[in-house]
C-alpha cells in the first residue's frame, strides 16, 4: 500500500471547501441532464402512463428534471449576474417547479401531485445542503450589557 497521495488527493484534502465543478461546467452539466431528463420522459410517456406505479415513478422523473432545471437556473444566474447570487423562491423556484410540473402533466393527472411532492422533498434536501455547505458557521453569543454604578 503507497502512503504517497495523487495529485487529486492532495487537491481534495487542500481545497475540500471548493465546488466539485466550476459554475460553467455545473451549468453544462445541468443542462444536458435536464434535456435528457425531459426527452425520455417524454419518449416513455405512454409506458409512464400505463399503471398507478409507473405514474408515480413519472411524477418522479419530472422531480428529477425540476432539480436539474433549477441547478441550470442557478447556474446561469451565477454566470450572469456574479458570484455570490443566490436562488429565489419567486421567480426562479416557482419557475422551475411550475415547468417540471407541466411536463409531469404531459405524461399523467397523478404524475402532477407525485411531481409537487418530490420536488418539495428535493428542495428542502437542496436547502440543507446549501445552508451546511455555504451558510454562516459563525454562532452568535449574547453579550450582557455591564450595569453601570452609580454615585
Amino acid at each position: 500500500v503507497s502512503t504517497q497521495s495523487t495529485g487529486f488527493q492532495h487537491y481534495y484534502i487542500t481545497n475540500n471547501l471548493s465546488m466539485a465543478v466550476s459554475t460553467n461546467v455545473s451549468f453544462l452539466l445541468s443542462s444536458v441532464l435536464a434535456i435528457t431528463t425531459l426527452a425520455a420522459s417524454q419518449t416513455f410517456k405512454v409506458q409512464l402512463s400505463e399503471s398507478k406505479e409507473m405514474t408515480i415513478l413519472g411524477g418522479g422523473i419530472s422531480s428529477l428534471f425540476f432539480m436539474f432545471l433549477l441547478t441550470a437556473v442557478g447556474n446561469l444566474e451565477g454566470i450572469l449576474m456574479g458570484k455570490g447570487f443566490e436562488l429565489q423562491l419567486v421567480p426562479e423556484v416557482a419557475f422551475s417547479l411550475v415547468v417540471s410540473m407541466v411536463v409531469a402533466g404531459s405524461i399523467h393527472r397523478v404524475s402532477i401531485t407525485c411531481c409537487l411532492i418530490f420536488s418539495l422533498v428535493i428542495l428542502y434536501v437542496m436547502n440543507s445542503i446549501s445552508q451546511k455547505t455555504y451558510g454562516l458557521s459563525e454562532s452568535v453569543v449574547p453579550v450582557k450589557a455591564e450595569k453601570k454604578k452609580r454615585r
